[in-house]
């Protein structure tokens, strides 16, 4: 297996690669209308939003060859954006290693106070790099509600304006 930092060439494997962990995500955590709209499409629209999200983060990738296994990326401003292990490749610790990457990454730029919304999926593994959960969390894409937690860790907490809003 083989680390290696995103580039945005490698955007539409990673999205294509979110879509496939998202279409298997069991039902009684995200229904399938849920589970499209989180996914959505990958199109022009994506890709410069994907790739505006890039430019401001540390990233991972995983390849096992030349495959794309998993991708992970953490913004400069300390939000654990991107966590995401294909299926087929889930429990062999691949998460927690990109999260240990991304925050060692941070930490030498000074960034230690970190957060995530973390989904179903994710929220274990946060758990086991030692975020906390702050709160529940419902966003909506496409008008279908998903549910997601606000987790952290290092000393970040929420700016009091954004708990107003929630």
């Amino acid at each position: 297996m083989e680390n290696f930092t995103l580039q945005p060439e490698h955007l539409p494997d990673c999205h294509a690669l979110l879509a496939d962990c998202v279409a298997n995500l069991p039902d009684d955590c995200y229904s399938l209308p849920a589970r499209l709209a989180w996914a959505g499409i990958w199109d022009e629209d994506s890709r410069l939003a994907w790739e505006g999200r890039l430019t401001t983060a540390w990233s991972v990738g995983i390849r096992d060859g030349g495959q794309l296994l998993a991708f992970a990326w953490l913004t400069h401003t300390g939000e654990l954006d991107m966590l995401c292990v294909a299926p087929w490749a889930q429990r062999r610790g691949l998460a927690l290693q990109m999260t240990h990457h991304l925050e060692a990454a941070a930490a030498a730029a000074g960034v230690t106070a970190l957060h995530a919304w973390a989904s179903h999926a994710a929220k274990p593994v946060l758990e086991r790099a030692g975020y906390v959960v702050l709160r529940p969390n419902r966003v909506e894409r496409d008008g279908i509600p998903l549910e997601n937690w606000l987790m952290a860790k290092g000393g970040w907490h929420e700016p009091a304006a954004a708990r107003s809003k929630a």
